[in-house]
């Protein structure tokens, strides 16, 4: 935030420090940490506000935390960036994955095949012209650099698929992304929303028109006329008539 603000005040930014506990005893001021994470590092001072003296503040004390987590694969060809537990490549094509992670300083990075002693010392695995014998188990590596022990990996299983053969296969489903299941579900279901309602729009105009039309009454009185001059009497319009009109 770029400015300082009081641990121990109830109204500003005090969820976010749950995890401090300020104390008085005697008359020192404790600050307790429990729970240490990354967004608590920074400088932090103590200051004695006195009406006569005016304020003191001591020198800042740095709380540096190591850290080293979330460790993330990017597929570098593809629209859709996540990379699943099974790829699936065609035979000749090229893989490109980058393997990144969330730390406090810049990790190390190294890429490793299960069962094997090919190591590279990179966070972007490349492989070209893809065969079956690219297949297997690939293992990212990251290493805090100044705390070894600090260590997170990441892993996904290459299938090579031949470039003529269609995949009948059953697990073939299951090595599809989640990107590729949204593109084959989503769209479909979109357009299907569109049209319904699309539909429904023309349904309740075409309604609300039929509506605004004036109606004819079907009641009976309406359907009788008078017959003779000065008569509140009808007779119903169905009755013969057998007497000419009169004027």
């Amino acid at each position: 935030m770029k400015t300082w603000f009081r641990l121990d005040a109830s109204r500003y930014m005090r969820c976010w420090y749950f995890s401090v506990n300020i104390s008085r005893n005697s008359e020192r001021l404790l600050m307790h940490l429990s729970d240490v994470s990354e967004w608590q590092t920074g400088p932090y001072r103590c200051v004695n506000t006195d009406n006569q003296t005016g304020e003191e503040v001591s020198e800042p004390l740095s709380v540096n935390v190591i850290y080293l987590q979330n460790v993330y694969l990017q597929n570098v060809h593809s629209w859709y960036s996540y990379v699943p537990n099974v790829m699936w490549v065609e035979e000749g094509s090229t893989v490109e994955v980058k393997c990144s992670a969330s730390a406090s300083q810049e990790p190390m990075y190294e890429w490793s095949q299960e069962d094997s002693d090919w190591i590279l010392p990179s966070d972007t695995l490349i492989l070209k012209n893809v065969q079956e014998e690219s297949e297997g188990q690939y293992i990212c590596q990251a290493r805090h650099p100044n705390r070894s022990s600090l260590v997170k990996t990441r892993s996904f299983e290459l299938r090579v698929m031949k470039k003529s053969a269609e995949p009948v296969r059953g697990d073939f489903a299951f090595g599809l992304s989640t990107g590729d299941i949204l593109l084959y579900t989503a769209i479909p279901g979109f357009m299907l929303t569109i049209l319904l309602f699309t539909f429904l729009t023309i349904l309740i105009r075409y309604r609300n028109r039929q509506m605004k039309k004036p109606q004819i009454s079907l009641v009976d009185d309406e359907k009788r006329a008078p017959i003779y001059k000065g008569s509140l009497q009808s007779v119903c319009s169905t009755t013969s008539d057998t007497q000419p009109l009169v004027m």
